[in-house]
């Protein structure tokens, strides 16, 4: 028995809160725009405050905190945009994601959660799934992840005329894009809303790969997907917002739309037993926005299985195949 005195950590409770004043400094200078100043080239702090309406001591302090974050460079006097702020957070450009951190960083939303929490009621909340699609579509690091997951659901194009993929609640589709990178045979079909297939025409475009994607606007929870059409399926960061119901139903939808031996893939961080910190947060979050949960990988493969689904194989925390036979 280990009898040394366990002492209280107060770190554990400083990195529950202490983490706050970040997200709270991007939404200040989100607010006053002293990015958009900076749009038509280098300016000092005291042009920035004036543009801004700002005290240009402030202005200074708040501009040299975003250099210390890499967010923007000081050449001498001047502060000028990195690549990073000119794509994501000047307003007006087609990436720009303000929005997105306004709503994550506002007050009301966690108003509403806490309400939710009080009164058992589930309230919508704005996620801004557009903006979100934008800087996914730029995070290099998906790609090499992509692969591996579609490595471990052994989904590969070689020996194959075509592997036609079909890309469910899609988003930016930079998981199916980064197979098809790697293969002029693999074809991709993307359903998402008509704003968010803009992000993933424009990624196909980067990745010059549109001549073989498919742009299929639909609901998901209605669209029809045809029968014996695609030798694999990815659904990705979506049904942690259905019920039950309607993921059994999009399962049964995905099944016959799956050639004889189709794999179907998920892609969404599943519940554990003890609970992990990121699928109870998650949980949390998907509870108040929608009724939504992280569930559990017996719950997929149970309902996996009612609809007629085979070789149901967990191959991380996130990620599951299942095999049409």
């Amino acid at each position: 028995m280990d009898d040394t005195p366990q002492q209280p950590n107060p770190d554990l409770v400083g990195d529950l809160f202490w983490g706050i004043f970040k997200p709270q400094w991007i939404r200040m200078a989100l607010q006053i725009d002293i990015f958009s100043p900076l749009a038509a080239g280098p300016a000092n702090a005291e042009r920035v405050a004036r543009a801004c309406h700002c005290n240009a001591y402030a202005i200074k302090t708040l501009l040299d905190y975003f250099c210390g974050a890499r967010i923007l460079d000081r050449r001498g006097d001047e502060y000028a945009l990195t690549l990073t702020a000119e794509t994501f957070l000047v307003r007006g450009r087609k990436a720009y994601v303000g929005n997105m951190i306004l709503d994550y960083t506002d007050q009301a939303m966690f108003d509403s959660i806490l309400e939710s929490v009080r009164s058992g009621a589930p309230r919508a909340l704005d996620e801004n799934f557009v903006q979100d699609a934008w800087l996914e579509s730029y995070s290099a690091w998906r790609i090499p992840k992509s692969l591996e997951m579609w490595q471990s659901a052994g989904i590969k194009p070689e020996g194959r005329e075509h592997l036609r993929i079909l890309d469910l609640a899609c988003g930016c589709a930079i998981k199916s894009f980064s197979l098809a990178q790697t293969s002029p045979t693999v074809l991709v079909t993307c359903l998402d809303s008509p704003a968010v297939l803009q992000v993933a025409r424009d990624l196909a475009e980067r990745m010059a790969i549109a001549s073989r994607v498919t742009f299929m606007p639909a609901d998901l929870l209605t669209a029809d997907l045809g029968a014996d059409q695609f030798n694999a399926a990815l659904v990705g960061q979506i049904t942690h917002y259905l019920t039950a119901d309607q993921n059994k139903n999009l399962f049964r939808r995905i099944h016959p739309a799956l050639t004889r031996n189709g794999t179907l893939v998920i892609d969404c961080p599943m519940s554990t037993d003890p609970p992990s910190e990121s699928a109870s947060f998650l949980t949390l979050f998907m509870w108040a926005n929608s009724g939504g949960t992280a569930h559990s990988f017996e719950t997929y493969r149970g309902w996996l299985e009612q609809v007629g689904f085979r070789k149901i194989h967990q191959m991380s925390e996130r990620w599951l195949s299942a095999r049409k036979a």
